[in-house]
């Protein structure tokens, strides 16, 4: 794959197109594990293993604290759909329906 220029936003992150997601193996709530090997950054799609994770840091509450995490996250996502339901829905234009092509 020839190489594909991307740029840093003010917060750091970067978007990673889709083609690159894709060979990846990547998806939505994937993981992936960046290596920084003299100029250049290595991605690699990896597992989460929370078990792995909490038994790298010496603080006892790790597990709970990376549980508690992840079911905030779980809250949000919840509230943000609901949230997204009471929205009105967006207009269908008469090209948008399928018999319109017809």
């Amino acid at each position: 794959m020839a190489a594909i220029r991307v740029q840093v936003r003010k917060d750091g992150s970067i978007a990673l197109p889709r083609n690159v997601l894709e060979a990846l193996g990547a998806d939505v709530g994937s993981y992936l594990a960046v290596t920084v090997e003299e100029d250049r950054a290595v991605l690699c799609k990896t597992t989460f293993d929370p078990f792995a994770e909490a038994q790298k840091k010496p603080d006892p509450d790790a597990f709970e604290k990376i549980l508690r995490r992840q079911r905030e996250g779980l809250d949000q996502a919840e509230r943000d759909f609901m949230q997204r339901l009471k929205e009105p829905p967006p207009e269908v234009r008469p090209e948008d329906r399928p018999e319109f092509w017809d």
